[in-house]
């Protein structure tokens, strides 16, 4: 660096801009020996699970979903990632080839790689062929003739030749791809999150022009950017405005929020929800959310769940033998409880998945909260029939293990600690300055708390 630095700046950012230029190049390299890496890794695990091209083709989609399972506790990415990990690998190793041979030797960028697996994906073979001669040929232009062209522009060009060459008119491919659209939440920092809608082209560019349209009417004392103003046009026309369609909508009977009731899972420290102070509450799916944006909900709260812990609760969180299907206060505190599937890096909601017996009740596991976990259907699934083993540990710890003897731990979203009988009534001393926001030994003031819940009507 001493020496780099002497240099005049000219030749200096000469030098560093080579540098930049073998550090993506190598990156190059190590993407494509990481494509290649899973794919080996992938028909290992096949061979090891012992499923062969004549198993089942229910057998070895098992084998494949347990080893993408296995990857993504691996790298620590979420199960999506690894899948779509694993799928380009299959592909970059099989009919796309020449696209890794380019990615190796540092032709092509990971970004292009991925629009060449897009724009190739359900296409005949012949059509997929010249989608990808077209990433290629601008990858040639620029190494021989220096020939820039962004992944935009040669997205563009791909386009246009599938368009030209595809033999299913573009109609009929539309209405299939129409089947897939959807609403994603996405949570972000400082009580944030982006909503996303994935819809046919013109209705989105449409909705785009008319919040554009709307947000344009200034009024002399509205301080809000365009951007703002379009943000919270749409927020407001998809919390209560009408539907056409819809006479509970059309009459503005139906409440603040339209047709449909949200239901909303807060968990509220007590002595928050009491004004005493302000420890953060729990938005289910989100995270943390401040004090005064959990008061206000649970103020319009219909109903609230208190879930102190047994004793204080009421709730039964054992039935032993007695009841193989959990009785609506054990699955609600379950629930609460672990937040979201239990599965390393699955973040689905435990609402929305199964209540899991650990010990299978069929090998003698009681319906109690210590043998009981939330599952989504898919790891229920992969825990019963794709090698993984699990137990549960003290403090709500789930302990799996995977087929290739890898040990992950994960940890309920809400550790409730159990209090005996009169404790946790009276509220705790008021914490000192370096005591704030934090537990106390004796008081974890979180674990004691209500959910408020916006229930559908």
């Amino acid at each position: 660096m001493p020496a780099i630095l002497d240099l005049p700046a000219e030749q200096a950012l000469e030098f560093e801009l080579a540098a930049i230029v073998s550090a993506e190049q190598l990156m190059r390299r190590l993407h494509a020996d990481r494509y290649r890496a899973v794919q080996r890794a992938r028909e290992l695990a096949t061979e090891v699970a012992g499923f062969t091209e004549s198993s089942r083709a229910r057998d070895r989609d098992m084998a494949t979903r347990s080893f993408v399972a296995e990857l993504a506790t691996t790298l620590g990415q979420h199960e999506a990632s690894a899948s779509r990990l694993v799928a380009e690998a299959e592909r970059l190793t099989g009919p796309r080839v020449a696209t890794l041979d380019a990615l190796d030797a540092g032709e092509v960028a990971p970004t292009q790689v991925r629009s060449v697996l897009e724009l190739t994906r359900g296409a005949p073979v012949e059509v997929a062929d010249a989608v990808e001669q077209v990433a290629l040929d601008a990858a040639a232009a620029a190494v021989a003739d220096g020939v820039v062209s962004t992944n935009a522009h040669v997205r563009r060009r791909m386009r246009r030749v599938r368009e030209r060459l595809m033999p299913e008119p573009l109609v009929d491919r539309r209405a299939r791809a129409a089947t897939d659209r959807r609403v994603c939440v996405e949570v972000a920092p400082d009580g944030m999150a982006w909503l996303s809608l994935f819809l046919e082209a013109e209705r989105a560019f449409a909705i785009e022009r008319r919040l554009d349209v709307l947000a344009g009417r200034e009024a002399s004392d509205d301080h809000r950017t365009s951007a703002q103003r379009a943000t919270d046009l749409a927020a407001d026309l998809l919390l209560s405005g009408t539907l056409a369609d819809d006479a509970r909508t059309r009459d503005a009977v139906a409440g603040p929020t339209g047709a449909v009731q949200p239901r909303l899972n807060v968990t509220v420290p007590v002595f928050t929800l009491l004004g005493l102070d302000d420890e953060p509450a729990d938005l289910e799916g989100y995270g943390p959310i401040d004090a005064e944006t959990a008061r206000i909900i649970a103020a319009h709260a219909p109903s609230m769940r208190r879930i102190l812990v047994h004793p204080e609760t009421g709730a039964t969180l054992s039935y032993g033998r007695e009841h193989y299907r959990a009785p609506a206060d054990l699955d609600g505190f379950v629930r609460v409880r672990d937040g979201q599937c239990r599965f390393p890096g699955c973040n689905r909601r435990a609402e929305r998945a199964d209540i899991d017996h650990t010990t299978a009740w069929a090998h003698g596991g009681r319906t109690a909260a210590s043998n009981l976990a939330a599952l989504c259907r898919h790891h229920h699934r992969l825990k019963h029939e794709g090698g993984w083993h699990v137990g549960q540990e003290p403090g709500g710890v789930m302990r799996w293990t995977s087929p290739a003897d890898h040990v992950l731990r994960t940890l309920p979203a809400r550790p409730f600690m159990p209090v005996g009988v009169g404790e946790g009534a009276a509220r705790p001393p008021e914490p000192g300055p370096r005591d704030m926001g934090r537990e106390t030994e004796n008081e974890p003031q979180d674990r004691v708390g209500r959910v408020s819940e916006h229930t559908p009507y």
